[in-house]
């Protein structure tokens, strides 16, 4: 089903500057219920943004041209909706949708990062930490109230570190492990802040290589974030 233009809105403004491109959004992929949408999209390493109103959602599949011909396959992992405020103009509400070449695990729609065998899945506020070799379980842990954020935060941390060409790979484990060792501490009834603010130092080290390396405005960006 393809949409309207949408003449003043995020994507033909960021259009006029960076150019988008065509895209097909696919909800309940191979099911009954399928439903493929037509979209215009500004797509830039392992993120897609979208008009605010666009019909994306976690779990989606995205099918975007191959410059090599043909048609690539990815999956949307999570949805941030960016709602303009206060004095900014309305035309700078979008979508900014992570994806993956990776399909889903049958367990449900999730955010997986892995590390030294382990995986990380960020959904929602549940965190769900698996050990080497093992399956991931069912149930996950609850993020305690108040620290939702910064377990997205993180888990962003995590995108843009995998992401960014050049890093060290010895700063790229230490982020690694101190992500792991915060989602971990984050899910138990009362978080220790002492413990999160000994291992904020670690991400924003290596995040400030990042920044260095050519991922400057996410990186700055997000060290901003680590805090409790």
């Amino acid at each position: 089903m393809a949409l309207p233009t949408r003449g003043g809105g995020f994507i033909a403004n960021m259009g006029r500057t960076f150019g988008t491109q065509h895209v097909v959004v696919i909800h309940n992929a191979g099911q009954d219920d399928e439903e493929r949408h037509e979209l215009e999209s500004q797509v830039q390493g392992s993120k897609a943004f979208f008009d605010v109103d666009a019909p994306v959602y976690d779990g989606d599949v995205m099918e975007v041209a191959d410059p090599r011909g043909g048609t690539r396959k990815l999956y949307i992992t999570h949805v941030k909706i960016n709602q303009a405020g206060g004095g900014m103009s309305s035309s700078m509400s979008h979508i900014a949708a992570s994806f993956s070449d990776q399909p889903f695990r049958p367990q449900g729609r999730s955010d997986s990062q892995i590390i030294h065998g382990n995986a990380i899945i960020v959904s929602g506020n549940h965190v769900n930490i698996a050990t080497d070799n093992g399956l991931i379980d069912q149930s996950t842990n609850t993020v305690s109230p108040g620290y939702e954020e910064l377990a997205r935060t993180v888990k962003d941390v995590l995108d843009l570190l995998e992401a960014t060409a050049g890093l060290d790979e010895d700063e790229l484990v230490a982020a690694q492990e101190a992500a792991a060792s915060v989602l971990s501490e984050i899910v138990k009834p009362e978080p220790d802040k002492a413990v999160l603010k000994k291992l904020f130092p670690t991400l924003r080290g290596v995040l400030q290589s990042a920044a260095t390396g050519g991922a400057s405005a996410a990186a700055s960006a997000l060290i901003g974030q680590l805090f409790i």
